[in-house]
């Protein structure tokens, strides 16, 4: 503070003021801290922040409700969390690899948490160094209840829609096959063309909500056995033969695919996977041509599938392998002829639960798209 022309500031004066001053910006941190914990309080979600040892520093009064715990030590919390998650743990392996986690179903009596760690970093003359973590806790009981129910809805009704559809499926082929002189009514033909085909094309749907119903449940036993991955990609491209060639579109088997190791996995459930690769390629490439190659080293074989097709741009393939998300150029609009959008879906989940994994090597706009999936070299 500058002072007036020819007057001068006592020593008492100066205290004075500097005590003011220290006065004014304790009462503006007290009150800047009070609505940082109101904040915190005001959160549904719980909130603990840690040091590095790690001890609790701060907790929340939403993630005490959650925990019915009194006074909070890492020790108690921890304690409470086992044996579904061993956070203190979980917490130290996040600051050693400075690294976020997060753990989707921590089970806590008869609730169900969703728990975030993430390090806190300080940074102090460009030099960055952790202080500690913050840990999000999150009750996704009923979210979770929810959507079990939700899928044992899908499981159940899909199921018993199976039953009937295959029998319109069924008598609408015989129908067909021995009353084709008696259907000489141009009309009525088409009708039951269009119930035959529509039979079909409900069961491909049931189906589909069938195997993700089970995937998801964890229903699905993998029956691994030592395989070529070549025979089964052979036998889907016999099958999916006649259908490309409509279309003008070849299939080739690779000779790399032919020379690859064998695999151990579920047979019929890699076949389940190229199926839907192909497929899907096929819907997508009306010219040129589905190349299925592959690679490999001591562990694994990958396997990959090269269509010519339309391609995706950089950012709609962000959202692939995510359920009822078709692999198109467009993620807003949704084309019914072309499938439910599971298929990729369902193709990871077979390929997680096989110990491999899916995704897209490369995709552009007019020249096509490469997917590859990896699966267990057979030990044997």
């Amino acid at each position: 503070m500058s002072e007036p022309a020819g007057q001068t500031v006592s020593l008492e004066d100066r205290v004075k003021q500097l005590e003011e001053t220290v006065k004014l910006r304790t009462e503006q941190l007290m009150s800047s801290t009070s609505n940082a914990y109101s904040f915190l309080d005001s959160l549904h979600m719980g909130f603990i922040m840690c040091d590095v040892n790690p001890e609790v520093v701060v907790t929340n009064d939403s993630v005490q409700k959650m925990l019915g715990l009194g006074q909070y030590s890492l020790n108690m919390i921890d304690g409470a969390l086992k044996p579904g998650l061993e956070l203190r743990q979980e917490i130290i392996k996040s600051l050693g690899s400075n690294t976020s986690k997060e753990f989707d179903e921590v089970t806590y009596g008869k609730q169900i948490l969703r728990v975030f760690i993430a390090p806190m970093v300080n940074e102090v003359k460009g030099q960055k160094q952790q202080i500690g973590a913050v840990i999000l806790v999150e009750d996704v009981t009923e979210q979770k209840v929810l959507e079990r129910a939700k899928d044992e809805f899908f499981f159940i009704a899909s199921h018993e829609l199976r039953t009937p559809l295959t029998a319109i499926r069924g008598n609408s082929s015989l129908i067909k096959t021995y009353y084709a002189d008696s259907l000489k009514n141009q009309d009525m033909a088409e009708m039951v063309d269009d119930i035959h085909s529509s039979a079909v094309r409900l069961i491909e749907i049931v189906n589909d909500f069938l195997d993700v119903s089970a995937l998801e449940q964890g229903k699905i036993q993998m029956r691994p056995e030592n395989f070529a991955l070549a025979d089964v990609a052979g036998e889907v491209l016999r099958e999916l033969g006649s259908v490309t060639e409509a279309k003008g579109v070849k299939l080739v088997l690779d000779p790399s695919l032919t020379a690859a190791p064998p695999v151990y996995a579920d047979r019929q459930r890699m076949k389940q996977v190229i199926y839907n690769l192909v497929g899907n390629a096929n819907k997508f490439t009306e010219n040129g041509s589905i190349t299925l190659s592959a690679k490999s080293d001591d562990a694994t074989v990958e396997c990959l599938v090269t269509d010519t097709g339309a391609g995706m741009s950089e950012e709609n393939q962000r959202l692939l392998f995510r359920k009822f998300q078709q692999a198109g150029d467009s993620l807003l609009t949704r084309d019914a002829t072309k499938g439910t959008g599971l298929g990729l879906y369902i193709s990871k989940l077979i390929v997680e639960k096989t110990g491999g994994r899916i995704g897209l090597v490369r995709s552009e706009p007019g020249k096509g798209s490469t997917f590859v999936f990896s699966v267990p070299r057979a030990t044997v």
